[in-house]
């Protein structure tokens, strides 16, 4: 029987700002320092980004799109992990219909990468409790 391939992770928020302002907090250093971790300034296709979670552990991967205020893709792999395991996520805010916007976060590539399925399911609860620190972080932006 083959392996079943592994789901991309695919969460939808809804946050309670306009892309523009969400755009800010998805690329911005310091916003992305305020509900994520260190992070790189993203450059242009090609280039390097970067995010640095502390004691050693960094992620990098190439820049893959950068559509302001619509999406924004990096390749994802630990800096020392051996083997290298390399995905992809991809950033994409539209406006939400009762006003704010909606981000949909993909991480994708986890077969192609040689990642298993307890990998990508360790990587969602992850990303799910850091939309949500974004989420209440824009809420108090929006209330102060």
């Amino acid at each position: 029987m083959e392996p079943q391939p592994v789901p991309p992770i695919r969460l939808v928020t809804v946050l309670p700002v306009p892309p523009d302002v969400a755009w800010a907090y998805l690329t911005d250093p310091g916003r992305v320092a305020e509900w994520f971790t260190e992070a790189s300034e993203v450059g242009e296709i090609g280039s390097t980004y970067r995010l640095d979670f502390g004691e050693g552990s960094v992620v990098e991967g190439p820049v893959v799109a950068v559509e302001p205020s619509r999406r924004f893709a990096h390749g994802w792999a630990w800096l020392d992990a051996e083997p290298r395991q390399e995905t992809l996520v991809t950033w994409t805010l539209r406006p939400a219909a009762a006003g704010g916007s909606e981000l949909e976060l993909v991480h994708d590539g986890w077969d192609e990468a040689g990642a298993d399925e307890a990998i990508r399911d360790d990587h969602e609860a992850y990303w799910s409790g850091y939309l949500d620190d974004l989420h209440d972080l824009l809420e108090d932006v929006v209330s102060s």
